[in-house]
């Protein structure tokens, strides 16, 4: 086993597939699965969040993921990171608290699959950007290429993306 474990995020903004995409590569691919907390945490709280709700958001899915990444395993998929948490407080509050932005840095990320909305909008009570997707996906693009951190796009169908998904995958464990 390697010293530390290899974590894929899946990122993307809003109905783009990411969840989807996550359910099933949990069916189809050995390893430790972080699931997205800001969705639970919303449904605990109410949808009348506050900037430090994003704060608490952004610590809780930090260390959801450490606690993976400490587990002893080969391979960590997360559905989401502190990019989207990054993304979505610039846009809300026009700013990034110091410590998401510090959390954001210490994460480990060695592989980002990037969804693109370009697939249909499914309604959904916690989402807030319907006509803005395209826009907040070259924010995405651009903060991944900033960091120099290597990435997938994938688009198209469902089909396609669980099929180039499970490509890189399969790629990047046969090279661990």
């Amino acid at each position: 086993m390697s010293q530390s474990p290899f974590h894929i995020v899946i990122t993307g903004p809003e109905s783009s597939g990411k969840s989807t995409l996550w359910n099933h590569l949990k069916q189809l691919v050995d390893a430790q699965f972080v699931d997205e907390v800001a969705r639970k945490y919303l449904d605990d709280n109410g949808l009348d969040y506050q900037r430090q709700d994003l704060q608490q958001i952004a610590f809780l899915q930090f260390q959801k993921q450490l606690e993976a990444l400490n587990a002893n395993n080969e391979l960590v998929i997360s559905d989401t990171c502190l990019l989207t948490i990054v993304i979505w407080e610039e846009e809300k509050y026009g700013s990034v608290d110091i410590f998401t932005e510090e959390w954001f840095h210490l994460q480990k990320v060695d592989h980002y699959l990037l969804l693109k909305p370009d697939i249909p909008w499914v309604e959904d009570p916690q989402r807030e950007n319907k006509d803005d997707r395209d826009r907040l996906y070259d924010i995405y693009l651009e903060k991944i290429r900033k960091s120099k951190i290597p990435f997938t796009v994938l688009e198209g169908s469902k089909e396609q993306r669980f099929k180039d998904a499970i490509k890189v995958c399969h790629t990047l464990i046969n090279h661990l």
